[in-house]
């Protein structure tokens, strides 16, 4: 995503003004301390120049937090140590074990067979589960745990065991950047392997989200359910500096929103623009029909340390492009979109207006600033800001369907659809499916899928369909994500129920009543619950949801 959002900003989000001027320490303690306060979870924060002897900023760095994939780093370290002294090689292998695969983000096989050097470029760049819990297992945390300690990390601990936690503070996470920026992280040598592969990160939603293009930032991030990170070194016009955001008890939004808006601070703190801006903008890709007229909110904040005023000079305004996949320029805004009066910090709504493409597929949206001349200021350190949306063939259809709370496996239940068209529909008759995904909450992943004929549209209006649903063979409880098709196309939104599915229903005279008599009384409890959530995995285990 970053690469992708960065290029498009070279293109067209391209200003002439000069550099401006370096805003001081105390203006991004004011910054930062805005943007933490108005945080609505628990967070540590650690800024720093790796030159200087006392940290730029901090809040909370001594709070121990559940570390998540950042504990992956005290891995790579310990590898690189054992690296260093020949008691590793790059090319020596490991196999992923079936202990080592998890829900999610796990992405090799048991039994895949991989060099370590393959195994720390997927546990750094795409933060695989798969391959940090073979290193894991085949290391010894009690090892790993030692060298960090060797290297005067010792609030930086990895688990012992499934019922341990990964743990560290946001100060500690600081000293490991700070030692990597200084080369001194193991060895010279190890530190500069270590800043190349973390430089090739992939998940790059959050510290470099709002940076200019060609920004390097060398960093490593992690997700755990209530807890969202990210740590590095963002490399700016006037040097390295430290940046590391620990989150948790929110939503992973409002933890996105502000590691983004940190990393911009840290460089607008470097090299502020004229003006400069944080985004609110859509973390789920918005869904639209082709060709559709769409007016989309978002917000902007004024993130620099001097007011914008409403009209003449000094003024702000927003402009935006769309690229398709192929970062092919697809349409920006025909005019600047003025801004209104916003002091330091302050926030307001303004909303993109635009026709979606009329070809389907997956675009990028990228929103910058410009000046009151309609010079972009994006060459010059303003943030930009990007998010995907998804266009898809015009939806014909509204509809509700309804199905038993409870329905069992293996079995038929009806199914009620009751449908209206929408205009794109005409008056012709469709010939509808409804298509469905059943889906593990504990995991967020489909387990089983299948479909119902529905049979053909009636009348202009709308009507109502009668169907059976055939419940899959699986129990428990599970969200459905159900659609209307016509052919291969989704031609409605995608309605969400939850349902459980039990065992298979018996009944008296399924028994030899000669043999074994029907029971007498309640029936038996039991047998028919809900299975039980992997949620239930102490929190100590390696995450399963992975950047």
């Amino acid at each position: 995503m970053r690469g992708v959002a960065k290029a498009v900003a070279i293109c067209v989000l391209v200003g002439t003004l000069g550099q401006g001027a370096a805003s001081s320490t105390a203006d991004l303690v004011i910054q930062v301390d805005g943007l933490v306060k108005a945080f609505p979870g628990d967070t540590g924060i650690f800024i720093a120049d790796p030159l200087a002897p006392q940290p730029l900023y901090t809040h909370d760095a001594d709070v121990v937090f559940v570390a998540a994939s950042l504990y992956k780093l005290g891995i790579l370290a310990h590898i690189e140590r054992l690296v260093d002294a020949g008691t590793l090689r790059y090319s020596d292998t490991i196999e992923i074990q079936p202990e080592d695969i998890t829900d999610d983000g796990s992405y090799e096989i048991a039994g895949t067979v991989m060099t370590v050097d393959e195994a720390l470029e997927a546990m750094i760049t795409i933060s695989d589960n798969g391959t940090a819990l073979a290193l894991w297992h085949s290391l010894g945390p009690d090892n790993i745990n030692s060298t960090l300690r060797a290297l005067g990390l010792a609030d930086f601990h990895v688990a012992n065991d499934d019922n341990d936690d990964n743990t560290a503070t946001a100060r500690v996470i600081g000293q490991y950047f700070t030692l990597l920026a200084q080369r001194k992280l193991v060895s010279a040598a190890a530190s500069d392997r270590m800043l190349a592969r973390l430089e090739r990160q992939q998940v790059n939603d959050r510290l470099p989200a709002e940076l200019p293009a060609g920004t390097v930032v060398a960093h490593k991030t992690g997700n755990l359910g209530f807890a969202t990170h990210d740590a590095g070194i963002v490399y700016t016009p006037a040097g390295p500096r430290i940046v590391v955001g620990l989150t948790a008890n929110t939503d992973e939004e409002e933890a996105v929103h502000l590691l983004s808006g940190l990393g911009a601070l840290v460089y607008a703190a470097v090299l502020e623009p004229p003006a400069n801006a944080r985004y609110r903008l859509p973390v789920t890709p918005p869904s639209y029909d082709a060709g559709s007229v769409q007016a989309l909110p978002i917000q902007v904040t004024n993130s620099g340390t001097k007011a914008w005023p409403a009209t003449g000079v000094g003024s702000v305004k927003l402009i935006w492009e769309l690229r398709d996949a192929a970062k092919t320029l697809v349409s920006s805004s025909p005019a600047p979109i003025p801004l209104p009066a916003l002091a330091p910090a302050a926030p307001a709504t303004v909303t993109l207006g635009f026709t979606a493409p009329a070809v389907v597929g997956d675009y990028t949206m990228t929103v910058g600033l410009a000046d009151v001349n309609g010079n972009a200021l994006a060459t010059v350190g303003a943030a930009i800001g990007s998010f995907t949306l998804h266009v898809h063939v015009p939806y014909l259809v509204t509809s509700v369907t309804r199905l038993p709370v409870l329905v069992h496996r293996n079995e038929a239940s009806m199914l009620i659809v009751q449908y209206s068209n929408l205009p794109p529909a005409g008056t012709g008759p469709h010939s509808y499916t409804l298509s469905w995904h059943a889906i593990d909450p504990a995991t967020g992943k489909s387990v089983a899928s299948g479909s119902s004929p529905l049979g053909a549209s009636a009348g202009p209006g709308g009507g109502t369909f009668f169907s059976v649903f055939n419940a899959p063979a699986i129990r428990g409880t599970f969200k459905l994500a159900i659609e209307l098709h016509e052919g291969a196309n989704a031609v409605s939104d995608t309605q969400t129920i939850t349902i459980e599915i039990a065992g298979p229903r018996t009944y008296p005279d399924d028994r030899d009543s000669a043999a074994q008599p029907a029971p007498r009384g309640p029936a038996p409890s039991g047998g028919s619950g809900p299975r039980p959530s992997s949620s239930a995995t102490p929190r100590g285990r390696t995450p399963s949801p992975s950047p």
